[in-house]
């Protein structure tokens, strides 16, 4: 069956291009409009696979757009159009390299708990289980205690993003405006993350917007009914999870799964791609995980 698979950040050239190729063994790289056709019932090539990349990251342009553009291959990004605008970073790209039981020490002061009750809990998984307003509060605590001065934007820029669009290559959708957990945030500030970053993409584009990617992406933990009903009133008709299955024509067009991949070698991505469908799910139920760790977090700290 058919699959999407999504990528964030790439840093090594050499490893997308290899990922790339080893995709390409068995599969053909196809444009959304091919995954539109099979949602809508058309027959397609059951090894077709659609890329996506979230974030908007700048290695999007500076070594995804061309490596596509050079082997004639497609792919949807979803971006936010305030980060672009503003050229700021999200909370976790601001904080992703903070020194650990520093950043623990600052989730324990703005928390009001002890730095012990961190003890067995990666930072970064704690504070996913915060609103965005919270994690900010521990970002300028920390900046303030060790001086350490805001990053550069690690972001495209809005010139960069309508080169993308004008390229014929890719598909852009929405991707909040800060990237919040949104299942962490109130009915209000959920909808305007939402429905700000649709309509100030489509205008950023001069187009409608109709496709969506929910941040860090799990069903029922970082999103809920609540959002899929928002996109309902933003007449979104793609919104993307994370989930390790093809695709199916009974998938719900608003949470259409998709595999992630961010490192290993050919042969590493070979087995994900044959095996992943089956391992993973099996892996999330028998194994750790982070979405397990999370929900220990939260029951552990009262979030």
């Amino acid at each position: 069956m058919p699959k999407i698979i999504n990528f964030h950040d790439i840093y090594d050239p050499q490893w997308f291009r290899d990922t790339i190729e080893v995709i390409l063994e068995s599969y053909e790289i196809v444009p959304f409009s091919i995954i539109k056709d099979f949602y809508n019932g058309k027959k397609i090539n059951p090894k077709a696979v659609h890329l996506t990349i979230d974030d908007g990251n700048i290695s999007t342009y500076t070594i995804i757009y061309p490596i596509l553009k050079e082997l004639g291959l497609t792919a949807s990004i979803f971006v936010s159009p305030k980060i672009i605008k503003d050229q700021t970073n999200f909370w976790y790209a601001e904080c992703g390299d903070y020194e650990t039981e520093q950043l623990k020490e600052c989730i324990a002061e703005v928390l009001e708990i002890s730095k012990e009750k961190l003890a067995n809990f990666y930072p970064i998984s704690v504070m996913k289980t915060l609103s965005l307003a919270t994690n900010w509060e521990i970002i300028k605590t920390y900046q303030n205690k060790f001086n350490i001065p805001t990053k550069s934007c690690q972001y495209i820029t809005v010139e960069q993003l309508l080169e993308l669009e004008h390229s014929g290559i890719f598909t852009i959708g929405a991707h909040t405006m800060n990237h919040p957990i949104l299942a962490n945030e109130s009915n209000i500030i959920s909808e305007k993350e939402i429905k700000d970053s649709i309509t100030e993409l489509s205008e950023l584009l001069g187009r409608n917007v109709e496709s969506f990617a929910y941040p860090n992406g799990s069903k029922g933990l970082d999103f809920g009914k609540r959002e899929i009903d928002i996109l309902k009133q933003c007449n979104i008709n793609y919104a993307f999870s994370f989930e390790f299955k093809n695709l199916n024509l009974s998938d719900n067009l608003l949470t259409v799964p998709r595999y992630g991949l961010y490192h290993g070698d050919k042969n590493f991505i070979r087995k994900k791609l044959k095996f992943g469908a089956i391992w993973e799910p099996f892996k999330k139920v028998v194994f750790n995980n982070e979405d397990k760790h999370r929900k220990l977090i939260k029951k552990s700290l009262s979030v």
